[in-house]
C-alpha cells in the first residue's frame, strides 16, 4: 500500500483531474434544465434555502439537496452554474480513483490510465451533464474516500488506525446520504482487503463471525426499511415502464436482469447509442439467449474474483468492485429502471482497477497506446452525448432515434415536439407511445392536445376522455383541467354539426 506522499505532487495531479474534466465537461455549461431537474432542483423547496431543508417537504436524498442550496443562492435559477459543481465532483472522483489505485500498490502511469478510463467514459455523462443526477457523484466522492481512509487505516496502527476507520465510517454514512446505492461498499472494502492487503493488516475480516453478523443484520435491517421493493406493486412499476403486462410473475424480472448485465458490459466496451432511459422486450420464457448469455458473464465474473486472487488480485478485485456496486442496481429486487447509464457510475471504478491490472501485467507500449487511443475515442464520445443532453428537445428526439421501443421517450419525444409546433411529428410520437403501452396516460393527453390544434376536434375529445379516466389517479389537477376543457369542445363539435 503506497501514496504519492508530496503534498504538491498531489495537488498537480488534482489539478490534471479537474482540468480534464472541464475539457471533455465542458459543453455541459450549455445545457438547460432537462430530465428530473425541474422537480428535483428547481420546484424543489428543500433545495433553495438551509431553512426550508430542514422542513423536509420532499423527502429525498439529503446531501444531494444540501448542495443545491449553495448553487441556488449564487445562480438562482440558471442551470450554468450548478454544472460548475458537477464537473468539480467528477474531476475530484477521478482524482481520488487514482489515488486509490496507486495507494493499492499501482504505478503511477498505469493509476493514471485506468482513473482516466473511468473520467471520460461516455456513461458518465447522464451523471454529469444532468444536475439531478448529481446524487452519483456525491456517492461515489463519499465512496472512494471511505475507501481511501480505510485503505489508510489498514497500513497505520494504534489511535490513528481507529481514527481513520472511523473516517471511514462517517465517509460511508455521507455516500448513503448521497444515494442508497452505496451500501454495497462494506462489502467492496472486505474484496479489498481480501485480495489486495496482506493477512496481518486486516481490519474487518480479523473477525470474520462477527463480520457476517453484522452483515446479517445489516440485511434484515435492510429488508424491513425497503420492504415494500418486494411489493407486487413495486414488480408491477417496473414492468408497466417496460410495457410488460403479461405475468406478475418474478421470472420475466430475474431474466432481464441477467440480460442487464450483459448489456451494460457490450455499452461499456462499445458506448454508442446511449439514451436516458431503455426498454427491454420482456418475457415470461425460459428461453432467452441473450439473458443466459448475460448469466454465463456473470458468473464469469463472480469466479474471476477467486479464481484471480494470487496471479492478479487486482483484476479480481475489479470483478468484486463490479459486481458489489452492480447489485444494488441489478433489479435482482425490483427497484426502478432495468438500466440506466447513471447506474454504472459507481461500478465503473471496477473497470479502471481492471484497466490498470491489465497494464500493469502487459506493460508494453503497444497497449499503453491503445489504452491512450480508447480513451480519446471514449472522450470524443463523451462529448457528443453530453450535446444530447444540452435541452429537453435534443434529449427526447436523440432518445427516441436510438431507443423508439420505449413508450416513455416516445412519450416524451411526442411532448417536445408538440412544443414547437411540429405537430406530425408530436401524433406520430405519441401514437406509438400508445401502440407501445396503453397505460402510457400522458401520451393520451399529448395526442388529444394535438388534435386539437390540427382542427380534429373528435379525435382530440376521444383522447381527452381516455386521460380523464385513466388519470385521475396519477394526475388529478391536469384532470380536473381537461374535465373542465371537455364541455367546450362538445360544445365547439356541436356547432360543427358533429356528433
Amino acid at each position: 500500500m503506497t501514496f504519492p506522499a508530496p503534498l504538491a505532487t498531489k495537488r498537480l495531479f488534482l489539478l490534471f483531474f479537474l482540468l480534464m474534466t472541464l475539457t471533455i465537461y465542458g459543453n455541459t455549461f450549455f445545457n438547460q434544465w432537462t430530465y428530473d431537474d425541474l422537480p428535483v432542483v428547481v420546484q424543489n423547496p428543500d433545495a433553495r434555502t438551509l431553512d426550508s431543508f430542514l422542513k423536509n417537504t420532499v423527502p429525498g436524498r439529503p446531501l444531494r439537496e444540501l448542495s443545491y442550496i449553495p448553487d441556488h443562492l449564487l445562480f438562482g435559477d440558471r442551470p450554468a452554474g450548478y454544472h460548475i459543481q458537477q464537473l468539480g465532483w467528477h474531476g475530484m472522483n477521478g482524482f481520488l480513483l487514482f489515488l486509490l489505485l496507486h495507494g493499492l500498490g499501482v504505478e503511477i502511469p498505469a493509476a493514471l490510465v485506468g482513473a482516466l478510463l473511468f473520467l471520460v467514459h461516455p456513461f458518465q455523462a447522464e451523471s454529469v451533464a444532468n444536475i439531478s443526477h448529481r446524487k452519483e457523484l456525491l456517492a461515489l466522492f463519499f465512496v472512494l474516500s471511505s475507501a481511501l481512509l480505510h485503505l489508510k487505516a489498514l497500513a497505520a496502527s494504534g489511535g490513528r488506525r481507529w481514527l481513520c476507520a472511523a473516517g471511514a465510517v462517517g465517509a460511508y454514512a455521507a455516500a448513503l446520504g448521497a444515494n442508497e446505492t452505496a451500501v454495497a461498499l462494506p462489502l467492496a472494502l472486505v474484496l479489498m482487503e481480501w485480495l489486495a492487503v496482506p493477512r496481518e493488516r486486516w481490519l474487518l475480516l480479523r473477525r470474520p463471525l462477527l463480520l457476517a453478523l453484522v452483515f446479517g443484520a445489516a440485511g434484515v435491517l435492510a429488508a424491513w426499511r425497503y420492504q415494500w421493493l418486494f411489493s407486487a406493486r413495486q414488480l408491477y412499476t417496473v414492468y408497466s415502464k417496460n410495457n410488460f403486462t403479461a405475468t406478475a410473475d418474478y421470472l420475466p424480472l430475474f431474466m432481464a436482469s441477467l440480460r442487464s448485465f450483459g448489456f451494460y458490459l457490450g455499452k461499456i466496451i462499445l458506448p454508442v447509442g446511449l439514451a436516458p432511459e431503455y426498454v427491454f422486450r420482456l418475457s415470461a420464457s425460459i428461453l432467452q439467449p441473450w439473458a443466459w448469455v448475460g448469466a454465463v458473464l456473470l458468473a464469469g465474473g463472480a469466479a474471476l474474483v477467486p479464481l484471480a486472487r494470487r496471479a492478479m488480485p487486482l483484476l479480481a478485485l475489479g470483478a468484486g468492485w463490479f459486481l458489489a456496486f452492480w447489485l444494488p442496481v441489478s433489479n435482482l429486487v425490483p427497484a426502478g429502471y432495468l438500466v440506466a447509464d447513471r447506474y454504472m457510475y459507481l461500478c465503473l471504478p471496477g473497470g479502471a482497477f481492471a484497466a490498470a491490472a491489465l497494464i500493469t501485467r502487459f506493460p508494453k507500449r503497444g497497449v499503453f497506446g491503445a489504452a491512450l487511443a480508447v480513451i480519446l475515442a471514449w472522450a470524443l464520445l463523451t462529448v457528443v452525448q453530453n450535446g444530447h443532453w444540452r435541452t429537453e428537445h435534443t434529449l427526447w428526439r436523440h432518445a427516441a432515434r436510438v431507443n423508439a421501443d420505449s413508450t416513455w421517450v416516445r412519450g416524451a419525444a411526442s411532448k417536445s415536439y408538440l412544443s414547437t409546433g411540429e405537430l406530425d411529428q408530436a401524433r406520430e410520437h405519441a401514437r406509438a407511445a400508445i401502440a407501445l403501452s396503453s397505460y402510457n396516460v400522458e401520451a393520451y393527453l399529448t395526442l388529444a392536445r394535438v388534435e386539437e390544434r390540427r382542427g380534429d376536434l373528435a379525435e382530440a375529445l376521444r383522447n381527452y376522455q381516455l386521460f380523464v379516466a385513466l388519470g385521475q389517479v396519477d394526475f388529478p389537477q391536469e384532470t380536473a383541467r381537461i374535465r373542465a376543457h371537455i364541455p367546450f369542445l362538445k360544445g365547439q363539435l356541436n356547432l360543427q354539426g358533429k356528433p
